[in-house]
């Protein structure tokens, strides 16, 4: 288990700038690691409305279970992390989780999120290249793939608000690439599919 704040930064970027970005940080293709999330919330989109998310991630080496809840600033997010044996989406979550020792669950009771009730609402896999830029500062670049469309966005995770902003934005105007607001992964996820099930 791991509960950390994350704070971190992101913009959209068209191909072209993610390709570029991969070859100026030297990202080759087999240094690139590929997950998948399968993401959760009610029928009635409780987590969505309390600007809640909650994924199980499955990387070829670990099995995520993941909350992440909103903080008083906007870059920030508390993220409770538990670690899975074992995941199968065929299953229902509550029977996956319900007995196991997890604070991503007690998080969801304190919350008022009844586990019975979550069900799948989408999935979406990432195929992720990282490099470190100081000790504490993690450039992320994540090509992601969801019901048939492609999209690529730039992150960085610090530890510090300002001087991440200001390195961030650096970054952006050293490579000429306009902002773009970023909405979280499930958001973009959940907004094309329900356009292409409308």
């Amino acid at each position: 288990m791991s509960k950390e704040v994350e704070i971190e930064f992101k913009n959209m970027l068209i191909k072209e700038e993610y390709d570029n970005l991969l070859a100026e940080y030297q990202l080759s293709d087999n240094s690139l690691k590929t997950q998948t999330n399968f993401y959760f919330d009610t029928a009635e989109f409780q987590l969505k409305n309390k600007k809640m998310g909650l994924r199980i991630r499955k990387t070829h080496s670990s099995i995520e279970f993941t909350l992440k809840a909103p903080t008083s600033n906007q870059h920030t997010m508390l993220e409770v992390t538990d670690y899975l044996d074992t995941f199968d989406s065929d299953i229902s979550l509550a029977k996956q989780v319900l007995n196991k020792e997890s604070d991503v669950v007690e998080y969801l009771i304190r919350e008022g999120i009844p586990l019975e009730k979550l069900m799948p609402i989408g999935e979406l896999t990432t195929t992720r290249g990282e490099m470190r830029l100081e000790s504490n500062v993690l450039l992320v670049l994540d090509k992601s793939t969801y019901y048939g469309k492609t999209d690529y966005e730039l992150e960085m995770e610090v530890h510090d608000v300002k001087k991440g902003q200001l390195l961030f934005e650096n970054i952006l105007k050293s490579h000429q690439i306009p902002v773009r607001a970023a909405e979280k992964k499930i958001a973009r996820m959940l907004t094309y599919k329900q356009q292409i099930e409308a």
